[in-house]
């Protein structure tokens, strides 16, 4: 797949503020990414540095291999989906939509025509006349992604598009832009700093951590191999302990965490001679019996201290005699596993691959 954006060693400096350090990254034709990361850390300046809203302080940005470093955004083949929408209020939806091609004198009959075809492709037909004030969140969003779409972009950024939108909408929204952009094949860049939101949407994932990129990968990736305490902490939960290394073989190492517990770990991210490591358990991977299984390669024994009811699974905080405390997700009511209450004691079971060894960060 070729490459349609690519940042080279970026860094944008506001004064004596770093907000993005050295970053490179490569975007490729027709894929989905998402830039994740908290408030302030940087990607919304990267979404800016692509579109030419901001210019790097060093570095350069490419698009199709070529430099646009300092070229201004109109001179670029890229349109913005601001978190605002930035619809114009005395505009219809018909004249916000095809503000764009007016702009850039595309005669009458292909205007049309596009227009048309942008209003059903996001389900705005007969809102034409409308203007934005009579229109809902969701339909506000929708023209303003027509807007971006009508001028056929190779590529479109969008800065956190749906945070506006009340849970059921935006959960609505996103299963229609992810379908939406499969059937356009247009680069989309995607920044939020949701991690549902990003799990869902996108083809691959940039966490981004204090300007820089912590991890790049598919969501399962991402999820199920974070490298870093900070990947680990903001997708989803985890639980991060400190581990004693005391053996390694080939994929796996024993471990030891606090109160003398052994563990059998993958060893992926281990450093070679490294005798500590952090790891990190997603809480749904322990599997909670009360009775030991055999099947299962480490076992550890605690009681549970709070039981909190979230829907389809409980979450359960866990406590070894050793002081130990640990977080779990469990289904409610499943399948072959009796309920679980605070003060009934349990044996914790994990499989190797469900303890990720990470970095600190």
């Amino acid at each position: 797949m070729d490459v349609m954006v690519e940042l080279r060693a970026v860094t944008k400096r506001f004064g004596s503020f770093l907000a993005v350090n050295e970053v490179d990254l490569q975007i490729k034709a027709g894929e989905f990414i998402t830039l994740l990361g908290p408030s302030g850390c940087g990607k919304t300046t990267l979404l800016r540095m692509i579109s030419g809203f901001e210019t790097p302080t060093t570095g350069a940005v490419l698009l199709e291999g070529k430099d646009v470093t300092r070229e201004p955004p109109y001179r670029r083949d890229v349109n913005q989906v601001f978190q605002s929408y930035a619809l114009f209020p005395h505009m219809t939806v018909q004249e916000n939509i095809s503000f764009g091609l007016r702009m850039k004198k595309v005669p009458r009959p292909e205007m049309e025509e596009r227009v048309g075809a942008a209003v059903a492709m996001v389900s705005l037909g007969g809102m034409e006349r409308r203007k934005p004030a009579q229109l809902s969140g969701g339909q506000r969003q929708r023209v303003a992604l027509a807007r971006a779409i009508v001028c056929r972009p190779k590529v479109l950024l969008l800065d956190e598009p749906l945070s506006a939108l009340d849970a059921k909408l935006r959960h609505a929204m996103q299963v229609e832009l992810k379908a939406l952009q499969k059937k356009l094949g247009i680069t989309f860049v995607f920044v939020t700093h949701d991690q549902e939101e990003a799990l869902t949407m996108s083809d691959r994932i940039a966490v981004i951590n204090k300007g820089r990129v912590e991890q790049i990968g598919d969501a399962s990736q991402i999820y199920h191999r974070p490298k870093t305490t900070f990947v680990a902490n903001f997708i989803g939960q985890a639980n991060i302990l400190r581990a004693a290394v005391l053996s390694r073989s080939g994929e796996r190492a024993r471990v030891q965490i606090e109160g003398g517990i052994e563990l059998l770990v993958n060893a992926e991210h281990l450093a070679p001679g490294a005798d500590s490591a952090l790891l990190s358990i997603r809480p749904e991977k322990i599997a909670l019996r009360k009775e030991r299984q055999a099947a299962f390669e480490s076992c550890f024994e605690a009681h549970v201290e709070e039981e909190l009811f979230k829907g389809a699974t409980d979450q359960l905080r866990l406590r070894t005699d050793s002081g130990l405390a640990l977080t779990a997700v469990v289904a409610n009511e499943s399948s072959g596993q009796a309920a679980l209450h605070a003060g009934d004691r349990v044996f914790c079971h994990l499989h190797p691959d469900d303890i990720v060894i990470v970095h600190e960060a």
